[in-house]
């Protein structure tokens, strides 16, 4: 049986769908076999392996799916696949949108959640969380959930900002980040990743550091 990793927040605009090409990238580099299910209504997972397919790049298994039964369909992949990845939808405020995230949730072994680095952008889960821990409650602690950085303006206070204000985090932070930078939008257009540019690239460094320790958590 694979990993289910869904990146969660209903916040629009943290990084989800890049985080989740990003991660499916490295995996797939690693020689895992990955499947991406595309749940956000903009589905910007699916339009980035089109793009990746015009262009003869490798992609992982893309499914579309923004319906309450996106969770079983999850699970079924699982059989097949060493990680699922997860793009979750931005803006869950219908009962019929959240109907979806909480299939996620049930679905998922582990959860992401991208924050633009800033106290509010914690502040601003509470729904998320409320939803996350009423499922570890009835499971155990499962799924287990992080907090990462998402387009952190390197040279600023932002990191350290953010990490002061763990405390008021909800899940535990990771230690690393995915840079502000215009590689990832740049090399994402073109249906790849940071991970395709030179080894001194700093996106590419911060990208395989981010990776890693994610795959770490996961094992």
């Amino acid at each position: 049986m694979g990993k289910v990793i869904s990146f969660i927040n209903d916040k629009g605009g943290v990084t989800k769908s890049t985080s989740t090409v990003s991660l499916a990238t490295y995996l797939m580099a690693e020689g895992a076999r990955v499947a991406v299910v595309d749940v956000d209504a903009r589905h910007s997972c699916l339009d980035w392996a089109a793009v990746a397919d015009n262009n003869g790049h490798p992609t992982p298994l893309m499914v579309g799916n923004s319906h309450s039964n996106a969770g079983n369909q999850i699970l079924k992949l699982k059989e097949d696949y060493d990680y699922v990845l997860v793009d979750g939808m931005s803006s869950f405020v219908t009962s019929g949108r959240r109907d979806v995230i909480a299939s996620i949730i049930k679905a998922s072994d582990f959860i992401l959640i991208p924050s633009l680095p800033n106290p509010f952008d914690l502040w601003a889960l509470a729904e998320l969380t409320d939803m996350i821990k009423s499922r570890q409650e009835i499971t155990g602690g499962l799924p287990k959930t992080w907090i990462f950085g998402s387009a952190v303006r390197d040279n600023t206070n932002e990191w350290k900002d953010f990490v002061k204000a763990k405390d008021e985090a909800p899940f535990p932070l990771l230690t690393t980040y995915l840079p502000y930078s215009v590689d990832f939008p740049r090399t994402t257009g073109q249906g790849r990743s940071p991970l395709v540019l030179p080894e001194s690239s700093k996106s590419r460094q911060a990208l395989i550091a981010w990776a890693q320790e994610v795959k770490e958590i996961t094992q």
